[in-house]
């Protein structure tokens, strides 16, 4: 059950946050230059984003361990990946604030504002909050994400002001990270450069693990059809009051190329996993129509999910840069919506 921040809880984030705006880190970090905070093992790490530094757009994004850096890493190279920006921005995780302007915030977020006694105007001066998560929509940091953001800011604070002082070198362009660590048990800091974990996306490759299905994969007759297969974000709530915050709208989509008939438009839930529900689909596809002579995807993430079915039926698995069925019908949804 979703438990919300008190109002000393959001004074105290906002108190902090508004230090960090006037440190102004962003005057010595690019958004690409990660600093990774850490307690105890390297495991224990959260990699953050200081975004400000071309003077637009100032904020602190907050990965939490391995898995959301690697979200980092899939919006870095998203174009490689040719991802479409609402697909990336669906799947980043992360905790973020930003200093932005009034009516980008919620009546909610307002309302916390008015709260904790702060008054804000102009542009790029509303400090607000918010948690990304993969499979959900936007949303206000529940207590426990206060709390955590709470101390990855101060902890922030702390390595800012060493990086100042102590004139630290870190080559970021070379693959380097600036770390601030402390060890829980004797409470000693240490600070300096490491490389990255990671400098690319690292995506999923499934492979089915049943020998059975194996097996019945590799008899199924084939069909003629040139199938496009995607994962479809809308950049859309959807209000569920089973969940703690609103999902976001995504699809499975199956579409006949050549006829442009949509054969499967499949609404996610929150919680489900999308590649091995992409994965489940086709399977069923193929159990209903046979293998498919063609299957052509738009980026690596669903072509990397599909390519052991593929390499079982012996279908042609082609990447393609604009799949125009799955365009076509997610627009006509979008002139629907407005």
């Amino acid at each position: 059950m979703r438990k919300e921040a008190s109002k000393e809880e959001w004074k105290k984030l906002y108190d902090v946050a508004t230090r960090i705006k006037e440190l102004k880190p962003w005057e010595d970090f690019w958004d690409l230059d990660l600093i990774c905070l850490r307690e105890g093992e390297r495991e224990d790490a959260a990699f953050v984003s200081v975004l400000g530094r071309g003077g637009e757009c100032y904020g602190i994004v907050v990965y939490e361990g391995y898995e959301e850096l690697n979200t980092f890493m899939m919006m870095l190279n998203r174009e490689r990946l040719n991802l479409t920006p609402e697909f990336a921005m669906g799947n980043q995780s992360n905790l973020t604030c930003y200093w932005g302007n009034r009516e980008e915030l919620t009546e909610a977020e307002r309302e916390i504002i008015k709260e904790t006694g702060y008054k804000y105007r102009g542009r790029n001066q509303w400090l607000y909050f918010r948690s990304c998560k993969e499979g959900y929509f936007p949303y206000r940091m529940n207590q426990d994400e206060v709390h955590r953001m709470c101390y990855y800011l101060e902890l922030l604070e702390e390595a800012v002001l060493k990086y100042r002082s102590e004139e630290v070198k870190v080559d970021f362009q070379g693959g380097e990270m600036y770390v601030y660590s402390i060890d829980p048990e004797t409470e000693n800091h240490y600070w300096g450069a490491e490389e990255l974990p990671f400098i690319s996306f690292n995506y999923r490759t499934l492979k089915l693990d049943d020998p059975e299905m194996r097996e019945a994969l590799r008899e199924v007759p084939g069909n003629r059809y040139v199938i496009e297969m995607d994962i479809v974000y809308q950049a859309a709530k959807m209000n569920d009051k089973s969940y703690d915050r609103p999902g976001n709208m995504r699809m499975v989509v199956i579409a006949e190329s050549r006829t442009e008939i949509i054969m499967k438009a499949q609404l996610l839930k929150p919680e489900e996993d999308q590649i091995a529900v992409l994965a489940d689909s086709l399977i069923e596809f193929i159990g209903q129509f046979g293998a498919p002579k063609e299957i052509r995807v738009s980026n690596l993430i669903v072509e990397a999910a599909l390519e052991d079915i593929c390499t079982l039926t012996e279908t042609k698995l082609r990447r393609v840069r604009r799949l125009q069925s799955i365009d076509d019908f997610i627009n006509g949804i979008g002139e629907r919506m407005k």
